[in-house]
């Protein structure tokens, strides 16, 4: 079905906010969410926000989320009217400036522990008592998530601005037009991303050494190979490894939504990277670290080695190492906030409350849980019957599943209104798609240029088809799929821009990323012979 911003189907639940412009998002949520991740967007990411912009003293009151028809579109709220943001900038200005100057120091003495301490909670949260008790439980996860979710954004947005202060001095200095160039500057650096690639391909390499664990992994289906190691010794001690591995790093989804099993639920996809892992021989996901921090050095000391002024030298100085200490909390934050707390912790509660529902006779199924909101919980807790509730919820999502979302409703954007560069590095430039003839034209994410089969995936359910050597074609990357990244040849995808998570990890995988052309996933065919080039930010379609 294809639609567009004045045919959608919107139903506003204030009719105020048809007053406002919302822009989807597609990097984050390429495909419709269930209602109960809906909910949470609403009630524990979108106050979250706000409580983080009021610390930061922001321009911005918040960043309203809002599903329509299942699909997330965000409205940003002004904190004061257009003749009041000069101020509210110069008040925020200095705020800002400690967050980005102190980021690393608030992560590891109080973020991190706060958010290990608030995740341990969510986890020991009880629904076994009675309704009561249940209802409280419920209550303080929503509150926890509220708390998270401020943490979350009090590391995103000084991380952001960090990279962007950088990039602005260094850009100043070089004269440079290449808007990947400063964030090379930052490459190189550990995270927890490529921690958790190293440890899979660690484990790949230890069943390289037993002839016997790598025939196992490779037959079958990820569930015949895990089966199959039970039945010698050198298979129960590789696959105790393994499940060590994923006691560690399993807590994560390949999808922001609450309904997506983990990898310790469904350890498929873990199985997949390993057999790509195996299949050739896979970079070391640490390997090219080395090369990658001295090729930042060089830069950033040719730069410097441009000023002559000291006062500029320090501050170029500070500017790089306050965004070299924020740059790996991309990933970090994700490793604790988004795949821990959210695809982990948060997870297991629902469906904890989902299993004592059941039991009761309140709801069908365990994943009908995801088919309802909070106050359906609420409701369900309070003694109501869930069931038709999710059954009809259900539908509805099967058929807004088919519906083409458009990029924006309520009232249409101003053209003349100059595009953020902060946002257009992050989630792409505004405007249509632009092709010319067979040339497809994204932004540049990561350098070089390939040519090879293209491995178009439009679902998750389609990652398992990806094999060593292909060009991932795909709406957008998670944290949760870095591990593919050291077995394909490029990355084209539909969203995002320099800035996006793909294209962070692209770089240090030393592949070349072509993002935000919109349309690749609709007119790239798979198995179709393209060229990426990553310097020019094109793709060229056979």
């Amino acid at each position: 079905m294809t639609t567009n911003a004045a045919t959608f189907p919107v139903e506003w639940r204030d009719p105020a906010d048809a007053g406002l412009t919302w822009f989807r998002d597609a990097m984050h949520f390429p495909a419709p969410v269930t209602p109960l991740t809906a909910s949470f967007l609403l009630d524990c990411l979108e106050p979250g926000v706000a409580q983080s912009c009021a610390t930061l003293a922001s321009p911005l009151r918040t960043l309203r989320h809002s599903s329509f028809r299942g699909w997330i579109y965000n409205s940003p709220v002004p904190a004061g009217a257009p003749e009041e943001m000069e101020a509210l900038v110069a008040a925020h200005m200095p705020v800002m400036g400690d967050h980005m100057d102190n980021l690393r120091g608030r992560w590891d003495a109080e973020y991190l522990p706060e958010l290990l301490q608030l995740t341990d909670e969510i986890d020991a949260l009880d629904v076994t008592g009675d309704d009561a008790s249940a209802a409280a439980a419920l209550e303080r996860l929503v509150a926890i998530n509220r708390d998270i979710w401020r943490i979350h954004f009090l590391v995103v947005f000084p991380k952001l601005a960090a990279g962007e202060r950088f990039s602005g001095v260094y850009t100043e200095v070089t004269g440079t037009a290449d808007e990947m160039e400063p964030y090379r500057c930052l490459q190189g650096i550990p995270n927890k991303s490529i921690e958790t690639d190293r440890a899979l391909w660690d484990l790949a390499q230890q069943a390289r050494g037993v002839p016997a664990v790598a025939q196992a992994l490779a037959a079958g289906s990820p569930a015949d190979a895990l089966a199959a190691l039970d039945r010698d010794a050198e298979g129960r001690a590789w696959k105790e490894r393994f499940q060590a591995f994923l006691d560690e790093y399993g807590r994560r989804a390949q999808a922001m939504d609450l309904s997506a099993p983990t990898w310790q639920e469904e350890p498929s996809f873990a199985v997949e990277n390993l057999r790509r892992y195996l299949a050739v021989d896979a970079a070391d996901p640490e390997g090219q670290r080395e090369r990658l921090r001295a090729e930042a050095d060089d830069l950033a000391g040719a730069a410097r080695a441009r000023i002559a002024d000291p006062g500029m030298q320090a501050a170029f100085d500070a500017f790089l190492e306050a965004a070299r200490q924020a740059w790996p909390l991309e990933e970090d934050h994700a490793f604790y906030i988004d795949q821990r707390s959210l695809a982990g912790a948060t997870r297991l509660a629902c469906l904890r409350i989902a299993a004592r529902l059941v039991g009761e006779g309140r709801l069908g199924s365990l994943e009908d849980v995801w088919f309802c909101s909070f106050e359906d919980l609420r409701d369900g807790l309070a003694g109501q019957d869930l069931t038709e509730r999710a059954r009809d919820a259900r539908r509805r999502y099967a058929e807004d599943s088919l519906l083409d979302a458009p990029p924006f409703i309520g009232v249409p954007p101003d053209p003349s209104a100059p595009a953020d560069p902060g946002l257009s590095k992050f989630f792409g430039r505004p405007g249509p798609p632009e092709v010319d003839g067979t040339v497809l034209r994204g932004s540049a994410g990561s350098r070089g240029r390939v040519e090879g089969v293209a491995r178009v995936v439009r679902s998750l359910q389609e990652l398992h088809r990806v094999e060593p050597g292909d060009i991932l074609v795909c709406r957008s990357t998670t944290p949760p799929w870095t591990p593919i990244f050291a077995s394909i040849a490029a990355l084209v995808t539909d969203t995002g821009g320099v800035l996006a998570h793909g294209a962070i990890v692209a770089r240090e995988y030393a592949i070349p990323a072509v993002m935000g052309t919109k349309i690749g996933t609709q007119i790239i065919q798979d198995g179709q012979r393209i060229t990426v080039d990553g310097d020019a930010g094109e793709v060229l379609i056979a």
